[in-house]
């Protein structure tokens, strides 16, 4: 007879000629972000490094709040609890954003060219609300799928993510569907992606997802990145922004994009919007 717990770890199949097969990590994260929309990737970076990015996510929302005349002009236009565009605060941010495990799976996915779109840091207060709680793509407002991913978001956890401190809900495979589904499918259907501190939450930006409630006595950062091909334009002008930091190499330069035709600052991408 045959052992059943054998079979868990034995994968046999009957009639199938056409497979996946997978020859290293990056193979497994590409074929699991096809299949689900997401993967969970070491980032490699050490708690020392991440204290330090912990301590700066809170420097910097507190700046850039005294600059916009206080955190209640934030919620005016939803931005509360996000620190925008770090890295144009601290080069540490640009670090983080040329991560080589996340560059690694964008060339498997999106081929050899793409940009840096977008790269907030999240803070999720225990308790409190967030307009990330509700469900959405990171491509905002569009309905379609396509035969290649247009943009991959990162996320990289810089505390635990779980269920009690709000970890990323996600409804599995909606990358794949052009419609939101049913307030019962979702109910029925959402899971939490749990993961350690470091690790990166790297998903299909056509996923639907949201922000858990934090319940728990610590906050919970992130850093996301929005990586796309070149055709979609930047939400902020990073390679103007970081000018100020110092030179970097041909590579870098190219991920950061062009100078042209988005906000100068987040500073002003909210200004704009506070005006209104």
């Amino acid at each position: 007879m045959t052992n059943p717990l054998k079979l868990d770890h034995n994968v046999l199949t009957h009639a199938i000629k056409d497979r996946n097969y997978v020859n290293s990590n990056i193979d497994l994260h590409v074929e699991e972000l096809k299949i689900k929309g997401y993967t969970i990737v070491e980032s490699g970076l050490d708690i020392k490094f991440l204290d330090y990015v912990r301590l700066r996510i809170d420097e910097i929302y507190k700046e850039q709040c005294e600059n916009l005349g206080g955190e209640l002009n934030l919620e005016k236009i939803n931005d509360k609890n996000i620190a925008r565009a770090p890295s144009a605060h601290d080069k540490i941010f640009i670090d983080i954003a040329m991560n080589k495990p996340i560059h690694d799976i964008c060339k498997r996915m999106l081929g050899e060219y793409f940009i840096l779109m977008s790269q907030n840091a999240i803070i999720n207060k225990p308790g409190t609300d967030h307009y990330q709680f509700t469900w959405h793509r990171d491509l905002n407002y569009q309905h379609y799928t396509s035969s290649h991913p247009l943009a991959l978001s990162a996320l990289l956890c810089i505390d635990p993510f779980s269920g009690k401190t709000g970890g990323t809900y996600v409804l599995e495979g909606t990358h794949l569907q052009k419609e939101f589904p049913s307030d019962q499918y979702v109910v029925k259907n959402q899971i939490v992606v749990e993961a350690p501190i470091g690790s990166i939450i790297v998903f299909d930006s056509m996923l639907f997802h949201r922000t858990g409630l934090n319940q728990s006595n610590i906050i919970r950062r992130a850093v996301n990145h929005i990586i796309t091909v070149p055709m979609i334009a930047q939400q902020y002008k990073f390679s103007s922004m970081v000018e100020h930091l110092g030179d970097f190499d041909e590579y870098t330069k190219r991920f950061l994009g062009s100078p042209v035709g988005t906000a100068i600052s987040a500073f002003e991408w909210r200004k704009t919007r506070i005006d209104r």
